[in-house]
């Protein structure tokens, strides 16, 4: 028998309890197994152990094992049951212990201010939820027109925004904050007041925010403004706008501008005072309580008939992102009409940007022409020139006469004078002519005189004239604006006894092959307009060498061998330099040693020097220079006629 048919037999003794047989090896049928042949013959179960008990121990063993392990299983799941019920419980409790609905920020005050107006903000924080918050900032936008203004703990977060770093937020727990400042504006603007709160949860990675808004209306503005000009125009006329300004408040308003919008076809000429920036732009500064103002430009417009042409005026400043923020506007226009008078006036044979140098003639050519259908009757032509440059007593007529008023500065042609000014018929033109000159000495007394100009403002007026019903009187004329070129100085003197610190030596006389040195100095003088790209190109003289010595030490000077020239670099010179101030000065030193052919001579010491530089006011190129000079230095007395070379 086989060891599974003994396994067999065994476990169906084990069904049928009752047949207890015991049984040996040898008792089983060779035949019926396949058994080794070796196996022991004696070998056979014991007799006192049945094998009935034997199986039923196995098979409580078994059942208890199984009444273990369902033991563990049901233990395992209860405590993974507990776990799970444990992380549960705090997942939501922890979910349910922040909500972004449970975080607010808001701010309050008022709604309504005057423009320069002190106002209080309160920005209430608030967190509702059983989590605390962290890395909480409040963070304040506005517009340029908001100033904030005495927030010790409000720091800078960009143009135009704020913050206040809060930090952690107790659960259940608020703050308040104040902010404070001032808005400018002009009456009727709506600004606003955004205010966000950025926070992260003490339970959660995640950043969160929420905002409010406050909306504030400018009901009133301390700054006035007012805008002025002709109504009516002709093309081609020049129109002059006033700008009224004035501080009616109780606070000083700081560092104001006043910005001017031209409409196309305009074209300037002239303001006072003068514009500090692309024509348009005029510095104000601090307008005190009270204080008031006036601004004036000209220009000429152009464009079709009934053609509408406006033009505005702000005071405010700049904002962090230098666009003006505007405090007050005011705007004016004006309409283009028809004229039957034609006027238009040449200033040296130009009509526009015109720039003239000191001691210059100025020729004025002004041409007229009635181009109505009817006749022009006691004419009246006027050039008003208002300028402390002009040098009145050059004035000349060239061809008619006219009258000089000094105390207005209007040069006035009548019909008494010219006979076409007494009867003008349709078609029929004419012109006048005259000169004056500009001032040699530019009158410079303080910082303030710079940046000269003046517009010269022809005008022709007929009580013939047809004026349209509920328009202002049409009077034809023409504005030329001339501008004052700066004017450069240079002084040029030699020395052999130098007292700068400059130490020459050599023999007085010269003497041929010996080397004498020398020192130059150089002071130069910038009369009325700042100037940058400043230098000056000193030429030496054949023969004459460069020593690298020169003060002040710290001057940009540089030599060239190859063309013997020396370059003085000095980069930007404000206007009255050598006038309001001591000149721009350098001193360097040279050595000379003279040939054969040179005796009994001066020998030349410098070929030429050339003063340069560019006028920021009218945007062109200065230029002035010296021409050579030589051995004979008469501002040394200790030289001399030994300036010469000896025989």
């Amino acid at each position: 028998m086989s060891l599974k048919n003994i396994e067999e037999s065994l476990y169906r003794r084990e069904e049928n309890p009752e047949e207890k047989k015991s049984f040996t090896l040898e008792s089983l049928n060779p035949a019926q197994t396949d058994e080794s042949p070796f196996a022991p013959a004696s070998f056979s179960a014991p007799k006192n152990e049945s094998k009935d008990v034997w199986i039923k121990e196995g098979g409580e063993e078994k059942k208890a094992k199984r009444k273990r392990i369902t033991k563990i299983v049901l233990i395992t799941a209860g405590v993974i049951a507990l776990i799970v019920g444990i992380i549960y419980a705090a997942v939501v409790y922890r979910s349910t212990a922040f909500s972004e609905d449970k975080v607010a920020v808001t701010v309050s005050g008022p709604d309504k201010v005057k423009s320069g107006e002190l106002a209080t903000y309160e920005i209430t924080y608030n967190n509702d939820n059983r989590a605390a918050l962290k890395d909480a900032v409040v963070r304040i936008g506005y517009s340029d027109n908001f100033k904030p203004i005495g927030n010790l703990d409000l720091v800078a977060d960009g143009p135009n925004a704020s913050k206040y770093n809060i930090g952690a937020i107790d659960k259940k727990a608020s703050g308040k904050l104040i902010l404070k400042g001032k808005f400018f504006g002009p009456k009727d603007l709506m600004v606003y007041l955004n205010v966000k709160l950025d926070y992260s949860s003490s339970n959660f990675n995640s950043t969160f925010s929420t905002e409010s808004k406050q909306s504030v209306f400018i009901s009133s503005s301390p700054l006035t403004l007012e805008l002025s000009g002709p109504q009516n125009a002709s093309a081609g006329n020049s129109v002059t706008y006033t700008v009224k300004y004035e501080n009616t408040g109780q606070d000083a308003f700081k560092d104001l501008k006043i910005k001017a919008e031209y409409p196309k076809d305009f074209t300037y000429i002239s303001a006072e005072p003068l514009a500090t920036r692309d024509n348009s732009l005029w510095y104000v500064g601090d307008l005190e309580a009270g204080q008031k103002g006036e601004i004036k430009f000209t220009g000429s417009i152009s464009g079709g008939a009934d053609e509408v042409k406006r033009f505005s005026a702000s005071i405010g400043e700049f904002g962090d992102n230098e666009e003006f923020v505007a405090y007050q506007k005011s705007d004016a226009s004006v309409r283009i009409v028809g004229s039957a008078l034609l006027v238009a006036q040449t200033i040296n044979k130009e009509k526009d940007n015109i720039s003239v140098n000191a001691g210059e003639t100025l020729n004025f050519n002004i041409k007229y022409k009635n181009t109505g259908r009817i006749g022009l009757k006691d004419i009246i032509l006027t050039e008003e020139m208002v300028s402390p440059i002009i040098d009145y007593s050059t004035l000349r007529f060239n061809s008619s006469n006219g009258s000089l008023d000094s105390g207005s500065s209007v040069i006035t042609w009548k019909g008494s004078d010219t006979d076409k000014l007494k009867l003008l018929e349709p078609g029929e033109a004419g012109e006048i002519s005259f000169s004056v000159k500009i001032k040699d000495q530019i009158p410079i007394a303080s910082t303030k005189d710079k940046n000269f100009s003046f517009a010269a403002n022809a005008k022709m007026d007929s009580p013939d004239i047809p004026t349209p019903e509920g328009v202002n009187k049409i009077i034809a004329s023409n504005t030329v604006g001339v501008k004052l070129k700066s004017k450069l100085l240079i002084e040029e003197t030699g020395w052999y006894n130098d007292d700068t610190g400059l130490e020459n030596s050599g023999s007085l006389p010269l003497k041929v092959g010996e080397e004498t040195t020398f020192s130059i100095h150089l002071k130069l003088t910038n009369v009325s307009n700042d100037i940058t790209n400043v230098k000056v190109a000193v030429t030496l003289a054949p023969g004459i060498k460069w020593k690298n010595n020169f003060l002040p030490k710290d001057a940009s000077v540089s030599f060239n061998d190859r063309t013997n020239e020396l370059t003085w670099n000095i980069g930007t010179m404000p206007a009255g330099v050598g006038i309001l101030t001591d000149p721009k000065q350098l001193a360097f030193q040279i050595g000379a040693t003279p040939s054969e052919n040179q005796k009994g001579q001066y020998i030349p010491l410098i070929s030429k020097a050339v003063f340069s530089a560019d006028d920021t006011f009218t945007k062109e190129k200065l230029e002035t220079g010296l021409g050579e000079k030589n051995s004979n230095l008469q501002e040394d007395i200790s030289v001399g006629d030994s300036g010469k070379v000896a025989l």
